[in-house]
């Protein structure tokens, strides 16, 4: 095993877990170990530390980890775009914008499976680290339970969603209320 390294922020790269390494990386040197131990010196244990049967599978961790980062940076200049926007007074007669921001509508759920499979791939072959393997913690349950159940979820999960579907098009096909009072300019 070799020494833990002051880590570079890779950017970009091609993760190869077989060679150990990452070819054609793009990387901010010092970078990580600035940002998980807050100084550039600051040591970090890289995956060569640890036994191969303890590492995850690189790659799904790496682009999935690029992913929620790139979107969140995207939101972050979405952000930034519909404050100029409206501190220009020009945010709601702005085409493109309203097509960006309707383009973004699902990154969100786009950002969160997205950290959801870093987390969970990340800490194989662990299920608690340091405590219980996966192997170690797999249910005893058969089959036909397991699908039972996922599908009463399915079931009462499209019922809930369809009619709360139903009811907000029901909604914005009524429109707006109308006032219930009229407002008047005072006369003179």
């Amino acid at each position: 095993m070799g020494n833990p390294v002051r880590a570079p922020l890779i950017l970009f790269g091609w993760p190869d877990q077989e060679g150990e390494t990452t070819r054609y990386a793009v990387e901010i040197p010092k970078a990580s170990s600035l940002i998980l131990t807050h100084t550039l010196d600051g040591e970090v244990k890289g995956l060569k530390e640890w036994p191969k049967e303890d590492r995850p599978p690189v790659a799904w961790v790496f682009w999935s980890f690029r992913v929620m980062v790139g979107i969140g940076l995207l939101m972050i200049l979405t952000g930034v775009a519909g404050l100029m926007l409206y501190l220009r007074r020009r945010l709601f007669e702005t085409r493109w914008f309203q097509l960006w921001c309707m383009a973004m509508t699902p990154t969100g759920f786009a950002a969160v499976l997205a950290g959801w499979l870093v987390t969970e791939i990340g800490r194989q072959p662990h299920m608690v680290y340091g405590v219980i393997r996966t192997a170690e913690s797999a249910s005893p349950v058969l089959g036909p339970p397991v699908a039972i159940s996922l599908a009463a979820f399915l079931l009462t999960y499209t019922v809930v969603f369809g009619a709360g579907s139903y009811y907000i098009l029901q909604l914005i096909g009524k429109g707006p209320p109308a006032p219930r009072w009229k407002h008047t300019a005072p006369t003179a």
